[in-house]
């Protein structure tokens, strides 16, 4: 299954190395639109007190406030078209150093979860992805579209990326058994939806160990 029309998988395994360009984002040159050039110079500064403040790292907080901003620049003309924009941004610098203290405290580091810029860009990905899927003639397709979120996200990275069961985990901050119970599932669910037979690997074991008889009550135990 290959799903190189809807997703960019990159180049090789350092396709998942370039921070600024994760796979399912596709490679495009963004042209600075003047009205974003000045909203960066305008509160840079602000947002990077601010995530200074929250993370008690400096050097942290530039490398978090070039992804808000980066964030920020792929998704602008969708944020134009908020209530207030400037509250919308806002909302994305909260998010983000909220998002950033929770990875830094993971017993691993920040190195056991994806960052912020990965975290958002994918959740639009699965988005996209869905409703293209969705328009699909191929019936599988459109069964997968129909999937629930997590099955539907292991599906596709699994699938339509080629990516490994501890990368998944990884990027869904989930265990790798977790991953093969989501995949198990999503599977059974399409098999059921396209009328398919159940396959053996996939289908729920049955215990075979007779049940117990219960004691039938006896006169001293009424």
């Amino acid at each position: 299954m290959s799903g190189g029309e809807i997703f960019s998988t990159g180049t090789g395994p350092d396709a998942w190395s370039d921070w600024d360009a994760p796979p399912w984002q596709a490679p495009r040159s963004y042209a600075l639109p003047i009205e974003f050039e000045a909203f960066y110079l305008a509160k840079s500064e602000t947002y990077l007190e601010y995530a200074e403040i929250g993370l008690a790292d400096s050097g942290a907080a530039w490398e978090l406030i070039h992804e808000v901003f980066l964030y920020i620049l792929v998704t602008w003309d969708d944020m134009l078209v908020e209530r207030s924009f400037m509250e919308a941004a806002w909302d994305v610098l909260r998010a983000a150093v909220a998002y950033e203290k929770r990875r830094r405290s993971r017993p691993e580091g920040p190195a056991g979860a994806p960052s912020f810029f990965w975290k958002m860009t994918f959740g639009h990905a699965m988005i996209r992805s869905r409703v293209r899927l969705s328009r699909e003639p191929d019936e599988l397709r459109q069964a997968i579209a129909q999937l629930p979120p997590r099955q539907f996200d292991v599906i596709v990275l699994k699938h339509f990326m080629e990516r490994s069961r501890d990368e998944i985990a990884w990027l869904l901050g989930i265990k790798p058994v977790t991953v093969d119970h989501h995949h198990r599932r999503a599977k059974q669910q399409l098999r059921r939806d396209l009328g398919l037979a159940e396959d053996p690997t996939t289908a729920p074991k049955s215990s075979t160990r007779p049940r117990a008889e219960r004691p039938r009550p006896t006169k001293e135990t009424r």
